[in-house]
């Protein structure tokens, strides 16, 4: 008897074992279309596992640990953490501190990349001990007598320090993570604890009539990113109790009677009474009352609880924002901005960052039709890197790189609710079933036959030969084509390659494509100053910007950066639109705009750019690669009276006219050439504040010595206004 014992109870450990580290039953990729609403299905999965990689290598971290890694970060950072767990390092400045939103995030993570080849139950169940030790109250000491509690919202785990109280979303999040968890690896004790986790959940986040509190310890004011819907129905699912399908009525109400009526966005954080945006002590944007880095996940959580339950009033939320988006970022969520007031305007530049990009796009995923955003979504979100350690100066940082990889794995059918696997289909990705370019319809016209458009020849296709943008037709070709009906349409597709991330090299090198017309052969300057108006008539795909090709912009040294007007994409329809060309009273224009990295925007008059100008174009701007066409059938460029303006209103539009000299100013060493500026041209000198520190008159060419420009080291800014042009300069001493 006491050797079957023995052998039973050896048989109970090691089938115990096997539970506790059976392989994942759902590994990844999962590749499941999720039951209600769109799934992206053409995803390289490799890349979701390339970005979880580089995430990992820089915000996991397990106690023990140093941080020779991070290159300056403390060695003690990870002195106060217990033996045998590990933490997510949030938010993005201290290595010491962690967040509860960090370890939940962490969770899902680990559950969802969980594979056959790389399982990562071990790092799951560490966040999770983690968890435990800094449940609410518990002081860190809870790592073996947790009892449902959430975590303390921040841990400083250098000095042990807590920030006392929690924060709601973070214990939906990691409530989640445990159930997922408990089907992935076969392990009911997972689920057990989930039951403990929602039942705390209930009488510490959220309010007796089903609302959301902040956290346990704050109630001022509703964070809609903390409607969590597709938590609530699961947390029925689970408990049968019907409170939780109230949190859903009363979440997805909340969230609507606090969006925008024109725009659909909702703020960080929305008052309980009059449902306008207002500020908490938890508000993480000081200031700012619009869409910003809470609110931006509030889409997500909508897109996620349709996906999985098909959540009507979910859907009804992200419907109210489509429309919008779809405008405001030109059918790309390339073009979404870093924050938004409610209303839908923004003092933001266009830069990518995940946290917007992702979270405001997956609105899409809930669409009736989101056309090809969702394509988009995936080349911005799958182009966009995270840093690969704490100290890095290239990526994004803990929050945006965090919900990069969780918004991928929503978007590609990589999120799916392993509790409930009904009515999901299995499907294999297929990268190559995405919008792909093509030759144009019609016959191409020679360059030689000078084919025109409107009058305008001169025209011709170009685009980078670095290897991964797609031409047609090829680059230096008129980019004409003669339709069936004898009537010339210019026109090109293309996929346009990613632009690398930003750095300091020198060397990038960025991709470029587009289509421009010369007004005459040589490429001279023509003054259109009498020009009010560019009528156009056209069909595109993607984010195409019209341009004019002046002089000013190639004084400043910024080619690529002329003023321009971005088109709103039109799919298959033709389109004619009025391009204003006229100015304000600053002499700024109304219409035209620079790229923020310029710095011209008013800086430059608007009646200087007109008085040289050669051409137009037409440019691809998707900046994390994608898709475009463009069709241009009819242009004219008019005065105020709608006549062509004077310049071009010759034989075929195109005057032989003498082309303008460009007035040049440089510094070589301690020189400043000038050259051609005719007479009475006048050169001031400015520093980097903008004082005006002297000016003098210049005629013909010559040189001046530095040191008559600039009283001391540093850096200057030179004005160089002529008859004909205005040019800036930066000088160093």
């Amino acid at each position: 008897m006491k050797n079957l014992s023995k052998s039973f109870l050896l048989f109970l450990g090691f089938a115990a074992f096997s539970v506790a580290n059976a392989a994942p039953q759902y590994p990844f990729p999962q590749n499941k279309a999720y039951p209600y609403g769109n799934t992206f299905q053409s995803a390289v999965t490799d890349s979701i596992k390339s970005h979880f990689n580089v995430w990992k290598k820089a915000w996991y971290t397990e106690a023990g640990t140093f941080y020779a890694k991070y290159g300056g970060a403390s060695e003690n950072a990870n002195k106060a953490m217990p033996s045998g767990t590990a933490r997510i390092i949030s938010p993005n400045s201290h290595a010491e501190l962690s967040v509860s939103e960090g370890i939940a995030y962490g969770m899902l993570l680990m559950v969802y990349m969980s594979s056959t080849n790389e399982d990562h139950q071990s790092e799951f169940d560490k966040l999770w001990k983690y968890w435990k030790c800094y449940g609410k109250g518990l002081n860190g000491n809870g790592c073996s007598s947790w009892s449902g509690q959430g975590m303390e919202w921040q841990v400083d785990n250098y000095d042990g320090s807590i920030g006392s109280g929690t924060a709601s979303d973070a214990e939906f999040d990691a409530a989640v993570a445990l159930v997922m968890a408990s089907k992935q690896w076969n392990n009911p004790t997972y689920l057990n604890e989930a039951k403990q986790l929602i039942a705390w959940i209930k009488s510490n986040d959220m309010n007796s009539d089903a609302s959301i509190r902040p956290g346990s310890n704050w109630n001022d004011a509703f964070n809609p990113s903390y409607a969590a819907v597709a938590a609530f129905q699961l947390f029925y699912e689970i408990t049968n109790d019907a409170f939780w399908q109230t949190a859903v009525d009363k979440a997805t109400s909340e969230v609507q009677l606090c969006q925008n009526a024109k725009t659909g966005l909702m703020p960080d954080w929305c008052d309980w009474n009059t449902h306008q945006p207002t500020e908490t002590n938890a508000s993480v944007t000081s200031g700012y009352l619009g869409f910003y880095n809470d609110a931006t996940r509030t889409p997500w959580r909508m897109a996620w609880g349709y996906a999985w339950y098909g959540i009507s009033k979910a859907k009804t939320s992200n419907d109210k924002i489509v429309p919008w988006l779809d405008s405001a970022s030109y059918g790309y969520a390339g073009m979404i901005l870093p924050g938004y007031n409610v209303d839908g305007s923004s003092d933001n530049d266009v830069y990518v960052s995940s946290d917007f990009t992702g979270g405001l796009g997956l609105s899409m995923l809930s669409a009736d039709d989101p056309k090809s955003y969702l394509e988009g979504l995936y080349y911005t979100l799958s182009n966009t890197k995270g840093k690969d350690s704490l100290r890095a100066q290239v990526g994004e940082e803990y929050f945006a790189s965090t919900l990069n990889v969780l918004y991928m794995l929503l978007l590609t059918g990589n999120m799916p609710n392993f509790y409930n696997m009904t009515n999901y289909t299995d499907f294999v990705p297929n990268p190559a079933n995405v919008q792909t370019p093509k030759q144009p319809i019609g016959v191409l016209q020679d360059t030689a036959l000078q084919p025109t458009i409107s009058g305008l020849a001169h025209w011709g296709v170009y685009s980078d030969d670095l290897g991964v943008t797609k031409m047609f037709p090829d680059s230096g070709s008129s980019g004409i084509f003669q339709q069936t009906d004898g009537k010339n349409i210019a026109s090109m597709e293309m996929f346009i390659a990613p632009e690398p991330t930003y750095s300091t090299d020198p060397n990038l090198k960025y991709p470029f494509a587009g289509i421009a017309c010369s007004f005459d052969s040589e490429q001279s300057y023509h003054d259109l100053s009498d020009l009010a108006n560019v009528r156009i008539t056209y069909r595109s795909k993607g984010v195409i910007r019209f341009a004019l090709l002046d002089q000013e912009t190639l004084n400043q040294d910024k080619e690529g950066g002329e003023p321009g007007y971005f088109l709103q994409p039109t799919d298959d329809e033709w389109r004619t639109i009025d391009i204003d060309i006229t100015a304000n009273a600053n002499n700024d224009f109304n219409t035209l705009t620079y790229p923020a990295w310029t710095n011209l925007n008013g800086v430059i008059s608007a009646s200087d750019v007109l008085k040289a100008v050669r051409g137009i174009k037409f440019d691809v701007k998707m900046q994390k690669a994608g898709y475009a066409s463009f069709d241009l059938a009819e242009i004219a460029l008019q005065d105020r009276n709608g006549n062509v303006v004077k310049a071009l209103s010759g034989q075929n539009a195109i005057p032989k006219t003498e082309a303008l000299t460009k007035a040049l100013l440089r510094q070589s060493g301690n020189i400043v050439h000038f050259n051609a500026v005719g007479n009475n041209a006048k050169l001031s000198v400015y520093n980097l504040n903008g004082t005006l520190l002297s000016t003098r008159m210049l005629n013909g060419s010559g040189e001046i010595a530095l040191d008559e420009l600039a009283p001391a080291r540093g850096l200057y800014v030179l004005r160089l206004s002529t008859a004909k042009t205005l040019q800036f300069l930066k000088i160093q001493k």
